[in-house]
């Protein structure tokens, strides 16, 4: 199973991302992400049996209990890579930072023998892949991008990334995890 730790966006917010989703295409050929996918990556597991499910939950309760629910803006767009085949992006900022929560959950996911990426973290939601971006449509994408609410996570979720019998990929979430209602920010 291939398991990813992340947010879900509310409905309203991935109504703005799929318009500027949209509005991107235009400009800015690519792979688009389906909308229902949108989320925000806190710690990619990758491949695990799904005897870990338990221990994976576990971690997460720990962890999301110990944060505050994190109040997430719209940020730039931007390419992970090449700018001619590249990750187009809808970078996210948060308050409270999201770091130590995604450096929280890697190091107790691998204290548990887990699986957890060492890659860079940084927060966003992935609009498409293989995007060919030039700099003056990324500028005024994000300009458009501060037309997308913020919103407050209350809630971290463990998915499964799978593809579905068309071969498309989907992201279901298989528990939900409410971060401290007490916790100071």
């Amino acid at each position: 199973m291939r398991l990813f730790i992340g947010l879900s966006l509310p409905e309203d917010a991935r109504r703005a991302v799929k318009g500027l989703a949209a509005q991107a295409e235009e400009c800015i050929p690519g792979r688009y992400v389906l909308a229902e996918n949108y989320h925000i990556t806190l710690a990619f597991l990758g491949e695990a049996p799904q005897e870990a499910i338990p221990r994976i939950g576990e971690v997460l309760a720990r962890c999301a209990a110990c944060a505050s629910a994190p109040l997430l803006s719209p940020g730039p767009i931007d390419v992970f890579g090449r700018m001619e085949n590249g990750i187009l992006v809808l970078r996210m900022d948060s308050a409270p930072s999201l770091e130590p929560l995604h450096e929280a959950l890697c190091a107790a996911l691998r204290a548990q023998e887990l699986p957890a990426s060492d890659g860079p973290f940084s927060p966003h939601v992935t609009l498409a892949r293989h995007a060919a971006a030039r700099p003056d449509a990324l500028r005024s994408l994000s300009a458009a991008a501060a037309r997308v609410p913020a919103f407050r996570a209350g809630c971290a979720r463990l998915f499964l990334s799978a593809r579905d019998e068309s071969s498309i990929l989907r992201y279901t979430p298989l528990l939900s995890v409410p971060f401290s209602p007490s916790f100071p920010s």
